[in-house]
């Protein structure tokens, strides 16, 4: 009996601590559900209502946080295709060079220069011939380049035709003398008739009315015709010699004026919309720097040279001193005023192939890359179209750094490439690696080629040491050149342990351009090394 009830106390016994670890189960539920139902509410009624206190302003912070974000990203995503917004501190950017000049109105003068040649004036050239045969008799002007007035005697020249046609003349003179008052007047016109007649013979062969008055004064024929210089000029040509025959395809003396030459200078068809008929330009010769000419544009050619892009202009220049002589090249100049335009400094604007970037000055060393659209080219400037405002600061001097940094960094962060994407700006110095080791970086040869190239890393500890125990890799990147269809490329290799501390890389670079090189060193144990080197393939 003693058994049996002990064996109860000790099943209810069980049965109470059961039923006592449940309750407390499922008070410990009941409890943490209420909580978790009052934290809720308290979320939904501060998202409702207006945080105060320091949770407004985590709120505020948080939220302005996010519009900063965002911000920035759409300022990136604005960035032209394959470039992207740069931070450069003011030491680095003391240590490239970095300028900046601001985007302003100016009064811009476009200035076209060429190299010409001068050329005689086609209109003020004289070639003297003789529309019958003859014999020359005496020759006045005796010798190519002598200077004659108009007027002057040239030589003479004797015509069995000419002296014919003289006696002609003659009879016909007194023929209208006997005839002329007859009564009749068939006869009467019959002699003023012949008299014309033979007078306008004359005239076709050019001869002088001097001449003519001269027979009529004398009553004899000529013998010798004397023919005399039509303009003043020099003599460029020289067919007269006693006793030559000539025709009437001959041209005896040619007779240039060269009061005012003409220059035939080629100006590039881009600048063709610029130069107008009637423009003022100016030359200048290497021999005579001192002395100005001065001249006008007389005539636009209508065609254009497909070899060199060029259009043939003539320009018209005075030489009353005659030092200009045809044959000689000689230096123009023409000033295109363009008025007031906005515009940008000439080395701010790199120009891609494709398109025209400049780099905007967005304060605390951040530099935004912008897309331009540029109209003429003045005196150092671009005038602006379009992509930049009135007052804004763009690189002047190093602009190319920061291009190269630019496109460097967005391409790196296209590839994907590990521990690169975010590094600092390549325009100074190569990153220094970390403390446990020293890397250097050559080549074989000095600079690196197209071709096979062997890339020199050496590696010591802080002690100077040599490093014999590290897996070297290599990462050659070289940005697009799209100006002349090249992607963008990288280059992996290993380099493998040579001696103490020195390891080779066999790279091929297929083509010539800037570029860098990312040496990475794994040491077992050890966190990974790198370090960046610029370097220029040529």
């Amino acid at each position: 009996m003693k058994k049996a009830g002990l064996k109860k106390i000790i099943k209810l016994s069980v049965l109470v601590i059961l039923i006592l670890l449940v309750s407390v189960f499922i008070l410990s539920s009941m409890s943490k559900k209420e909580e978790t139902d009052r934290g809720k509410g308290e979320e939904s009624t501060a998202s409702e209502k207006v945080p105060i206190g320091n949770q407004a302003v985590e709120e505020k912070t948080k939220q302005e946080g996010m519009n900063m974000e965002e911000g920035k990203e759409k300022e990136t995503s604005q960035s032209p295709k394959g470039f992207t917004e740069v931070q450069i501190s003011p030491e680095k950017q003391q240590t490239i060079g970095v300028k900046t000049d601001e985007v302003a109105t100016r009064k811009l003068i476009s200035v076209i220069r060429t190299v010409g040649a001068i050329e005689s004036n086609e209109t003020r050239i004289a070639r003297v011939s003789i529309k019958f045969s003859g014999w020359i008799k005496d020759v006045f002007v005796d010798y190519v380049g002598k200077y004659v007035r108009r007027g002057e005697p040239l030589f003479t020249v004797y015509s069995p035709d000419l002296v014919s046609t003289q006696q002609e003349y003659l009879l016909a003179l007194r023929a209208q003398d006997t005839f002329g008052k007859s009564s009749f007047s068939e006869i009467s016109s019959g002699a003023k008739s012949l008299l014309e007649a033979t007078r306008e013979r004359f005239l076709f062969w050019d001869i002088p009315e001097s001449e003519i008055k001269r027979i009529e004064r004398t009553g004899k024929p000529l013998k010798y015709l004397t023919l005399y210089s039509p303009i003043s000029g020099y003599v460029t040509k020289r067919e007269a010699f006693p006793e030559k025959m000539v025709t009437p395809n001959d041209i005896v003396f040619e007779v240039v004026d060269l009061s005012t030459l003409w220059l035939l200078a080629d100006i590039y068809e881009y600048e063709i919309p610029l130069v107008k008929e009637g423009q003022e330009a100016t030359l200048t010769l290497s021999y005579y720097p001192e002395q100005v000419f001065r001249g006008k544009v007389r005539y636009i050619y209508p065609t254009l040279e497909t070899t060199t892009r060029t259009v043939k202009v003539r320009f018209e220049f005075k030489n009353e001193d005659t030092k200009l002589k045809p044959g000689m090249y000689a230096n123009v100049e023409l000033k295109v005023p363009l008025g007031q335009n906005l515009s940008v400094s000439e080395d701010s604007v790199i120009d891609t192939g494709e398109r025209k970037i400049a780099f905007v000055a967005m304060g605390d060393g951040y530099f935004e890359p912008r897309e331009v659209k540029v109209g003429h080219k003045a005196e150092g400037y671009y005038e602006v179209l379009g992509g930049l405002k009135d007052g804004e600061k763009v690189v002047r001097r190093a602009a190319f750094l920061v291009d190269s940094e630019s496109r460097l960094k967005a391409a790196l962060g296209a590839f994907g490439m590990p521990g690169m994407s975010g590094m600092e700006p390549t325009s100074e110095a190569p990153k220094a690696a970390p403390k446990e080791v020293n890397i250097s970086f050559s080549t074989d040869g000095g600079t690196p080629k197209v071709g096979g190239n062997s890339f020199r890393i050496i590696l010591t500890d802080m002690d100077g040491n040599p490093i014999k125990d590290a897996k070297v890799d290599i990462q050659l990147y070289m940005p697009p050149m799209p100006a002349m269809g090249m992607p963008a490329m990288n280059i992996p290799a290993e380099a493998k342990p040579v001696e103490d501390g020195l390891y080779v890389a066999e790279v091929n670079i297929p083509m010539s351009g800037s570029g860098q090189v990312k040496v990475t060193v794994t040491r077992p144990g050890k966190a990974p090394a790198s370090r960046v080197f610029e370097t220029s393939v040529r």
